[in-house]
């Protein structure tokens, strides 16, 4: 009876083990949305990809682009980024609403960012200070805080 239940738990992790497999895969540059591949020449055109991982969840292409100097970002299945992150180098915010931009500069004028994600309704943005700065949408400022630490 034990070799049973044995065997039938490792039939089981072994399917779910080879089904999950299917729904990460490397790709190449290509491969991506051309709006991301657009975004990439555009905000970051001296830096190579390294790494791109097309994720597969819940019916929708999901795409983390890893470039060389260590900067990681994420898009979404029409090539939007969603997340954009780097230890190292500060990141540049020409995508961003002017209004978010300008208000950056003035309140912290020394500040680099780090981390930018899109929310809902706003975005997120990570400063070398260690504060995290919420705005809206059209790039009004909310509030400060202190980063979470992952």
């Amino acid at each position: 009876m034990k070799l049973r239940l044995l065997t039938a738990c490792l039939l089981i992790l072994s399917t779910v083990g080879l089904y999950s497999c299917d729904d990460e895969k490397s790709i190449s540059f290509d491969k991506l949305p051309q709006t991301a591949q657009q975004f990439i020449h555009q905000y970051f055109p001296s830096q190579n990809t390294v790494s791109i991982i097309q994720e597969k969840d819940n019916g929708r292409n999901d795409y983390e682009v890893t470039l060389d100097n260590g900067t990681t970002i994420d898009f979404n299945e029409s090539g939007s980024w969603t997340h954009l992150e780097s230890q190292f180098h500060p990141l540049p915010v020409g995508f961003l609403p002017q209004a978010l931009q300008t208000d950056l500069g003035q309140r912290y004028p020394d500040a680099t960012v780090h981390g930018i994600d899109i929310e809902l309704g706003g975005y997120e943005i990570e400063i070398n200070n260690g504060k995290t700065l919420y705005y809206t949408s059209d790039g009004t400022f909310i509030r400060e805080a202190f980063s979470r630490f992952d």
